[in-house]
């Protein structure tokens, strides 16, 4: 076997699609003649189109002047509006400033557009303008609701709770800039747009565009923010570069919903009950249209119901995932995106997994459960889906994933404990084909159940190889996540490749209760064998970890800080070395933070020779150290 680490197919990245840059695309379409898509444009009012795209993309600082090309935009579409919406660059045009619409330009969509819901749904252009009008009307009928922070949805179990009063009515927490009669048009419409969709549900499931706009109005109802992994949409209307959206880690652990009107929840109760009752409803989960409805669906209705929640996770496991009477035939038509069950790279034999695990759209359904489910339904899950199947889901390539979410969801010693029992000989087969993800959720977990800590150390010495002699090298070798015989130990102090899910494990040991081996293992490595560490991107971190490790002791940080005597300008050179030396830093004592300033004002020159080396000597205020150590001491001292 070769030291690099498993690659990906080459082909994925041949065949893997360039980004759409759609005024690009519309440009390009002007200079062959073509007016857009869809509905026909003059070409006066296309090439008006494109400038504004254009203007917008560019940004604009000045609220009076973006205010003022949004109505001119708005009132130059009067009378003409589904036509425009009708063309591909109209409706981006349209779609785009909605949001930042007057209240006389809203409710003339909404007066306009209303009565052609029907046809408008199921257009593939006028669907997103129907979407982004249910989402402003939304935001806006809700807005005086909020308090900051949202509604954090709890983590308690089915446990007996008193029924929180503020069900009946919601009081208004923050005075809305839009008068009550705007309020109360965008409250009508939403609710109008929500009702015709439950209304016209069997058609609008099956309909490419309209199930879209399905699940905006359940979104929109339960007063879901973000979905889990979903990133924030991106509008090209750039107000200025403070604005501009960081997307969220995927996977949230905590959903955050919105405070939003009890006839809102209740709308979202006859979506479900509606669904649930279909003949084909255990067929859903199948097919990618209809599975990510039900994700939405999944996560809107924690928000309003938790006995209807586990009803419909109920009636998902009993059915779709795992029903009593399945018999594993290998093959079923109708089942879209089916995973090869065959390509498990795992020496471990072969068991039949449940009907859930041959599809693509049901196993991400099933995550989806897994985060929405409480500690009794969670167990019904591993025990129908999971259990004494873990080692072959963990080693294939697709269902690896399913097995992280599910350690991700562990909440209890008591469900852990086994799940890592059947997983623990298996760290191996993890390392060697590539699923690293597993042990990082696997690390999680143990990290947050505070369960098995000391055991997942054990096996994981064993998959990579230590024995000790090399124990030292144990932080070396799980930041490579490579086993000793394919490590060269003696070219540490040069720059290697660092596994940034072998980093994430390492943190997570650091946190353990019983961190000895890591600390260990770390402060027996030279200086120049810790730079490289440090200065690496994905090592940084480990700096983090160390010095705010709950049981990493005091005298371990003394030792690393006086270790890294000498090397601290070359840290603070570093792009990723200059923040690893802000964490020590911070955890120094005085006495060891007058030592490093002393080495760095040494030569605090070489500082200004990077970006970097001057924002650290700013930080620390190199400066005024070097004028006064004493006046430097006072403002540094209780800090």
């Amino acid at each position: 076997m070769s030291e690099e680490q498993p690659q990906s197919d080459p082909n994925k990245r041949k065949n893997r699609k360039r980004p759409k840059n759609f005024l690009k695309n519309a440009k390009m379409y002007a200079k062959k003649g073509q007016w857009g898509r869809g509905t026909k444009m003059s070409e006066e009012l296309y090439q008006y189109f494109l400038g504004i795209l254009d203007a917008m993309k560019q940004g604009i600082e000045d609220s009076e002047e973006r205010q003022s090309l949004v109505d001119n935009v708005l009132e130059r579409t009067k009378g003409d509006e589904l036509n425009i919406i009708g063309n591909q660059l109209g409706c981006r045009v349209v779609e785009l400033l909605l949001p930042y619409s007057s209240p006389e330009d809203l409710e003339r969509y909404f007066e306009v557009l209303y009565p052609e819901l029907r046809r408008l749904c199921s257009d593939n252009f006028t669907s997103h303008v129907v979407e982004t009008l249910l989402r402003v009307a939304s935001d806006r009928a809700t807005e005086h609701l909020q308090s900051e922070g949202g509604n954090n949805e709890d983590s308690e179990d089915e446990a007996p709770k008193k029924k929180a009063k503020l069900e009946l009515k919601l009081e208004p927490k923050t005075e809305s800039k839009y008068s009550k009669e705007h309020v109360q048009n965008c409250y009508e419409f939403a609710l109008k747009i929500c009702k015709y969709a439950l209304n016209n549900l069997e058609d609008f499931v099956w309909d490419a565009y309209a199930n879209h706009i399905l699940r905006s109005a359940i979104k929109c109802l339960s007063g879901i923010t973000l979905l889990p992994n979903e990133k924030p949409k991106v509008n090209m209307f750039i107000i200025d570069n403070k604005e501009k959206q960081i997307p969220p880690s995927p996977f949230i652990k905590k959903m955050v919903y919105k405070n939003v009107p009890e006839e809102y929840k209740e709308l979202v109760k006859e979506f479900v009950k509606r669904l649930s009752v279909w003949p084909q409803f255990k067929d859903l989960a199948y097919q990618n249209i209809t599975s990510g409805l039900l994700q939405v669906l999944l996560y809107a209705i924690k928000n309003v119901d938790k006995g209807l929640t586990r009803d419909l996770l109920k009636q998902l496991l009993n059915e779709s995932f795992a029903p009593d009477d399945w018999v594993s035939t290998g093959n079923d038509d109708k089942k879209e995106d089916k995973i090869d069950l065959d390509n498990n790279e795992s020496d471990a034999p072969n068991c039949s997994l449940p009907p859930v695990f041959e599809s693509e759209p049901a196993v991400r359904l099933l995550e989806a459960a897994l985060l929405v489910s409480k500690k009794k339904m969670y167990t019904q899950i591993y025990a129908k889906c999971f259990i004494n199947r873990l080692s072959q889901l963990a080693t294939m390539p697709m269902l690896n994933f399913t097995v992280q979410r599910l350690f991700d969801n562990c909440q209890i010693k008591e469900e852990l404990e086994p799940m890592f029992d059947e997983l623990s000989s298996k760290l191996g087969d993890l390392l060697a084909c590539g699923n690293t993800g597993v042990v990082v959720s696997l690390a999680k977990a143990c990290l947050r159940v505070k369960a098995r800590q000391t055991q997942f150390l054990a096996s994981l010495e064993s998959a990579l190889k230590i024995t000790p002699e090399n124990q030292k090298y144990f932080p070396v070798l799980c930041l490579r996540l490579l086993p000793a015989d394919r490590v060269d130990l003696a070219t540490l102090d040069k720059e290697y490749f660092i596994n940034v899910h072998g980093s994430v494990i390492l943190q997570s040991i650091l946190d353990f209760q019983r961190p000895a081996k890591a600390v260990s293992g770390l402060l027996e490595l030279s200086a120049s064998e810790l730079l490289v560490i440090f200065c690496d991107a994905k090592g940084s971190h480990v700096a983090d970890a160390f010095c705010k490790g709950q049981f990493v002791g005091v005298k371990a940080r003394d030792k690393m800080i006086w270790k890294l005597k000498g090397y601290y300008q070359t840290l603070a050179l570093s792009q990723h070395g200059s923040r690893a030396l802000e964490r020590i830093f911070d955890a120094a004592s005085l006495e060891q933070k007058v030592k490093i300033m002393t080495e760095m004002s040494d030569k605090s020159n070489l500082l200004n020779s990077t970006k970097f080396g001057r924002l650290v000597a700013a930080k620390l205020d190199v400066e005024g150290f070097k004028a006064s150590q004493k006046k430097w001491e006072e403002k540094w001292k209780g800090k």
